[in-house]
């Protein structure tokens, strides 16, 4: 009779180092090559140090136009039908995504594909078209990109809170733009914007699969040979959020009420980052969360309901979001509220802190079993950090959060003085919701 063996947890973080080699080319273009010859793929990622936190007033939205704009044709490449084939035609992936930090161009491929999928991710970010009549049609494809945000209450009620909460500054724009910016941007800004960001100083090109290092760095340095050093980008600072307790509310006749309840949260460096890692997923980071058990679970309140924070380069926001029947809303509201003033008095429980370390250490487990993900990984923190942080050093990290660290930081980031409340659905007026914007 065979026997196997299963072997049974204990509670350990199983052995992974990752290796990532960081090569950094002449001009400052950084290359991370983390070699997996167990995978029959290769993912290729371009991080580009510009996004919407890099942009004045009138130049919002610009980063995520340029991103358009890169899949419209090069020079040896000239129509978007000619990039996407050349990808796509051998079974890859081509994709792109702009946000507050960072711009990014990636590719996955089958390993024998590499060098082609190189290639056309080099030629795009650096012998772009940016032909005027492009400009033209891609200025009308992101203007009905914006329009169908705004005809989804779901997602525009996270860019209401934003610019409630944070005014006139990145933080609180869109990061596609306006209607306004977009309208006015020449195809010479354009390309002179794209001159002065798309740089060696500015770029990480991040690899993961089944690779060799050496050929694969020698065929990188090749391919961005012509992309000039430039200088590296300058954040825009960040204002703190307005004054609160605040709520803006937008009345329409749809057929759901879309709330959004946002706080300062913490930027990246922050000491409290993994206590407010811990504190999130507890509150609303999941079907085994708070808000979820108690509103959708035990109250059947709203079908939608969670929280996720977002860390930036010198600020930070915690948001919590749900979508309910119109006559739901006041409890909902009223039921979220009471969970911060318990987690703000009370803190976690030491079951919850348990659970949530298993649940990270399992999170991180199942992201490193895809070549993009770990390629993204490694572009992501090289870009942010300056640096790729190891797992083992962020399960330590968050292994070490105390239930006086998570009501620390529950304390610190639920202020009801920067408390921001935004509404969009079929309401007249927000006087019954206002009494309930307290945490005390």
């Amino acid at each position: 009779m065979l026997t196997t063996r299963v072997p049974v947890y204990n509670g350990a973080m199983p052995d992974y180092s990752p290796s990532p080699q960081l090569h950094v080319l002449p001009g400052g273009l950084r290359v991370l090559i983390e070699p997996l010859p167990h995978t029959h793929s290769v993912s290729i990622g371009c991080f580009v140090a510009v996004g919407s936190g890099y942009e004045e007033r009138h130049e919002s939205g610009i980063s995520h136009f340029i991103e358009h704009m890169l899949f419209k044709g090069t020079r040896r490449r000239p129509t978007p039908k000619l990039i996407a084939d050349a990808i796509e035609g051998v079974g890859g992936m081509l994709d792109a995504y702009t946000s507050f930090e960072s711009t990014v161009y990636y590719a996955k491929v089958a390993d024998m594909f590499f060098d082609r999928a190189l290639d056309v991710l080099a030629d795009m970010l650096i012998r772009p078209r940016l032909d005027p009549g492009d400009v033209e049609k891609e200025r009308r494809v992101i203007a009905e990109e914006l329009r169908q945000t705004a005809d989804t209450p779901s997602e525009l009620v996270h860019l209401l809170l934003d610019a409630a909460m944070w005014g006139d500054q990145p933080l609180g724009r869109d990061i596609a733009g306006d209607e306004a910016t977009i309208a006015a941007f020449t195809p010479e800004q354009i390309t002179a914007f794209w001159q002065s960001h798309y740089t060696r100083e500015n770029l990480v090109v991040s690899i993961a699969g089944n690779v060799d290092p050496q050929q694969a760095l020698a065929a990188t340095a090749t391919a961005f040979d012509e992309l000039p050093a430039g200088s590296p980008g300058v954040f825009l600072p960040s204002a703190p959020p307005r004054p609160g307790p605040a709520l803006t509310l937008q009345s329409d006749d749809s057929e759901q009420g879309n709330f959004c309840i946002g706080f300062r949260g913490v930027p990246q460096g922050d000491p409290d980052r993994r206590a407010m890692l811990v504190f999130d997923t507890v509150i609303g980071g999941g079907t085994s969360s708070r808000l979820f058990q108690e509103i959708r679970e035990e109250r059947g309140l709203a079908y939608n309901i969670g929280s996720y924070s977002r860390e930036h380069h010198d600020m930070g926001k915690w948001i919590i979001f749900g979508s309910v029947e119109p006559q739901n809303l006041h409890e909902c509201v009223a039921t979220v509220l009471a969970e911060l003033r318990r987690a703000r008095a009370e803190g976690i429980t030491a079951d919850e802190l348990a659970q949530v370390k298993e649940q990270v250490k399992g999170g991180i487990l199942l992201s490193l079993e895809d070549t993009w993900s770990i390629a993204s990984r490694n572009g992501s923190h090289q870009l942010r950090y300056g640096r790729v942080v190891p797992v083992e050093q962020v399960v330590a990290e968050v292994e070490a959060v105390s239930l006086d660290d998570v009501q620390r930081v529950a304390r610190r980031v639920l202020c009801e003085a920067e408390l921001h409340m935004a509404v969009i659905g079929p309401y007249d007026d927000g006087a019954e919701l206002e009494p309930l914007l307290h945490l005390e």
